[in-house]
């Protein structure tokens, strides 16, 4: 019985490292700001000035990986960016200008689709 136990122990540990590369990259952390510098956000906000750049600034976990897709949508516009995910943890981050007013939506997905977050920001 012994002999059971540790091959079903062994069996379990080897098999950690293909259940944690099948959940694929993921969203540890997403702000968004007037800045980057140094590799985090600077001036956290979720409401800006027409005009203004506002930054997406991620922190994704389960990389390398295919990129993600970042989608700035407001109203019928969307703009889509692709960023490069080369390890875990991972940080990077997008920028848009604020051109219009109103209620915006930036979404990251992965390759095959999935949302992995989606905020909301507001251009006065």
């Amino acid at each position: 019985m012994k002999m059971l136990t540790r091959v079903i122990a062994v069996v379990s540990v080897a098999a950690l490292p293909l259940i944690a590369a099948a959940e694929g990259v993921q969203v540890a952390e997403a702000k968004l700001g007037k800045g980057v510098q140094d590799r985090q956000i600077t001036d956290e906000s979720t409401s800006f000035a027409v005009n203004d750049k506002v930054y997406l600034w991620l922190k994704l976990t389960g990389g390398p990986s295919d990129p993600v897709k970042v989608d700035w949508k407001i109203g019928d516009f969307t703009d889509s960016v692709s960023l490069k995910v080369g390890g875990s943890p991972w940080r990077t981050w997008s920028s848009k200008t604020a051109f219009k007013a109103g209620e915006w939506t930036v979404t990251v997905s992965d390759a095959g689709g999935n949302t992995l977050k989606e905020m909301k920001f507001t251009v006065q």
